[in-house]
């Protein structure tokens, strides 16, 4: 059940990675009407949502971690979806993006288990289904080198942080 405010802390890739998703993304919206995914923020793997309140907490957490934390590799490869609507690219786990959402794990915003993705575009059901098949294929090298917090909705960087 989503709530109306909340907290996200998401890992960021490099400029690179951020070239390449974003490439993808202006190819399926130059084909496609514009997309209701989020914008405003980098594309992202989120790892927990938080109520609001917990912002100092987190700020503390990420903090504490920050100056432990180093830049790591992952391949994102194939599509998936969530129900049709919202289509997003799978990154293969690795131990460093499971040891990170370990630290910040927390499921406030919608109750469902953790699904670590990419999102790149959220349409009618149609057009998810032919763009699932047109970029089946998709595989990137990538690389995470940060946290950022976010609030939402509205969408608002509170904070970011590099490794």
């Amino acid at each position: 059940m989503k709530k109306e405010k909340f907290l996200t802390i998401y890992a960021v890739f490099d400029e690179e990675t951020q070239r390449k998703l974003n490439k993808i993304q202006q190819e399926i919206e130059a084909k496609y009407p514009a997309g209701s995914q989020t914008r405003g923020i980098p594309f992202h793997i989120s790892l927990g949502s938080f109520p609001v309140e917990e912002k100092a907490a987190l700020i503390g957490r990420i903090g504490k971690w920050i100056e432990e934390l180093k830049p790591f590799s992952i391949e994102l490869e194939g599509l998936g979806h969530f129900d049709n609507q919202l289509l997003y690219v799978k990154p293969n786990l690795n131990a460093e993006l499971e040891a990170l959402h370990q630290i910040f794990e927390g499921n406030y915003s919608d109750g469902y288990p953790w699904v670590p993705h990419v999102t790149l575009y959220s349409q009618e059901k149609k057009i998810i289904q032919e763009l699932l098949e047109e970029y089946e294929a998709i595989k990137l090298d990538a690389k995470i080198v940060g946290l950022q917090m976010g609030e939402f909705f509205p969408t608002k960087i509170i904070l970011t942080a590099t490794f």
